[in-house]
């Protein structure tokens, strides 16, 4: 009888590294085309959740909230915002001033969003719970693969819908 052998062999283990090696190379570019989607996906999900909240403090407040893209000079912006704003406007002038308002916050990152509403920077509900504006918010991604992308939709009505897409424009 042979004695039992414990372990691998320097061999086996180099046979395994490598396996493992061109499993990992593989996934990677797979692993970060996930890790877009869901930064499109996480940010369409605090869109939606900002033009609710807005809605709701303009119903139960009884005054005009604003959600828009805020630029560095804190400017409602179409696009290219470094954050998105829900606030009270008090002077209308589509800055957020020191004196105004502020319930929410979210900062942009890694995705492109450009707004579309009523020619408008920005989006405003009223203590109806309608929108003043109507429009969309469209997401892009912001690597090289900019097909995947989604919008949250505004209707004069106040209701919001999302819709994950495959853009062609983003």
């Amino acid at each position: 009888m042979s004695p039992q052998r414990q372990g691998f062999s320097l061999f086996e283990m180099l046979i395994c590294i490598s396996i493992l090696s061109i499993l990992l190379f593989i996934s990677l570019p797979s692993m970060s085309s996930m890790t877009s989607n869901q930064r499109v996906s996480t940010q369409i999900t605090q869109i939606r959740q900002a033009l609710y909240l807005a809605r709701s403090l303009a119903v139960t407040q009884g005054q005009i909230w604003k959600v828009c893209l805020m630029d560095v000079s804190n400017s409602c912006v179409k696009e290219g915002g470094k954050s998105l704003v829900v606030f009270r406007d008090d002077n209308n002038d589509h800055q957020l001033n020191s004196n105004e308002t502020v319930k929410k916050t979210s900062e942009i990152r890694g995705v492109k969003i450009k707004l579309s509403a009523s020619n408008r920077a920005y989006v405003r509900f009223k203590i109806t719970g309608e929108s003043l504006e109507s429009g969309n918010f469209q997401v892009c991604r912001m690597d090289s693969l900019k097909s995947h992308g989604g919008k949250v939709i505004i209707y004069r009505s106040g209701r919001i819908r999302v819709s994950m897409d495959q853009f062609s424009n983003c």
